[in-house]
């Protein structure tokens, strides 16, 4: 009997200490002269041990001079396994905390996989395209096309972000410049117009807008021409599509030819236009035969990215 408690401690011992258990139990035996015991053996042998192990635990616990060590020893006593286990009810794992705290953390130096699904670092994907989703602190990033079979926006004050503007021309702008040449129209505002608002992509003194992210925007201009010769020239209106003058390639154009009524006109363009993120926005006037006109200020601009 006493043998056989000697054999008990240094199997737990060598256990704690990281030996392996086999190679430290046939090492002891040898030293007590008692034949090597098999694997059979040793593994019941284990088995019975678990009541032993809770009056060990006990013990060191109820001993005052260990203090906080004795917490520790304990819980390395405690078995591991029962840390993760099987639920009856389901084909299911529960992590129950060594401490009440401590969070189940499973990591590889490659990546993790579940079924076809791979989690490596902060990226989720699949291993035809592994960064799927990028997570990082506040954001995340859809590295590709999102596909929905039902509603999937939710209301536009929570899901949709709006890109774009409303603006008027914050007051008359006189061009004095050779026949033919294209202007930028540029000195915009939302001040004192109902409605005006802009996501801050538009430059209000170039009247420059820069799409932020790729998708479809619906672009329109009223632009009011005053103190402009209807009888000599004909004036142009486009929607410019980085800084273009090609009226024939732009996002849209209008044209008021000769034999006006009067000296002022307004002339409109609109179109939904795909546009690239980076790519820009301008609206343009020419005059074919005058050298002096002015863009009057009760002209009004929009840009609007629609949702997808």
């Amino acid at each position: 009997m006493k043998m056989k408690a000697h054999v008990t401690t240094y199997l737990w011992v060598a256990l704690l200490l990281g030996v392996s258990w086999l190679d430290a139990a046939k090492a002891q035996a040898e030293v007590i002269n008692e034949p090597s015991p098999s694997v059979e053996a040793i593994l019941k042998r284990l088995d019975n041990f678990q009541a032993e192990l809770s009056d060990i635990k006990q013990s060191i616990l109820s001993s005052g001079s260990l203090g906080v060590v004795s917490e520790a020893i304990a819980a390395e006593l405690t078995p591991r396994r029962t840390l993760l286990s099987t639920q009856s009810a389901a084909d299911s794992f529960q992590h129950v905390s060594s401490d009440g705290s401590a969070r189940l953390s499973i990591s590889s130096d490659t990546g993790v996989d579940v079924e076809s699904v791979q989690f490596s670092g902060a990226s989720i994907g699949i291993s035809a395209d592994t960064d799927l989703l990028s997570l990082g602190s506040g954001t995340l990033t859809v590295n590709g096309d999102i596909t929905a079979t039902g509603s999937c926006c939710g209301s536009s004050s929570t899901a949709f972000t709006p890109r774009g503007f409303y603006v008027k021309k914050d007051g008359h702008t006189t061009i004095t410049n050779a026949a033919g040449t294209w202007e930028t129209v540029a000195g915009f505002t939302t001040t004192n117009l109902v409605g005006g608002w802009d996501s801050g992509n538009l430059v209000m003194n170039t009247g420059v807008f820069t799409a932020p992210v790729a998708g479809y925007y619906y672009v329109s201009a009223a632009q009011r021409i005053d103190a402009h010769d209807p009888s000599s020239s004909y004036v142009r209106l486009i929607i410019s599509i980085n800084d273009s003058t090609s009226w024939l390639s732009v996002g849209g154009h209008s044209i008021v030819g000769n034999g006006w009524s009067s000296d002022f006109e307004t002339i409109q363009a609109s179109n939904i236009i795909s546009l690239s993120a980076s790519d820009t926005i301008r609206f343009k006037v020419q005059a074919s035969g005058d050298t002096t006109y002015y863009l009057h200020m009760e002209s009004h601009y929009s840009v609007f990215l629609m949702p997808t």
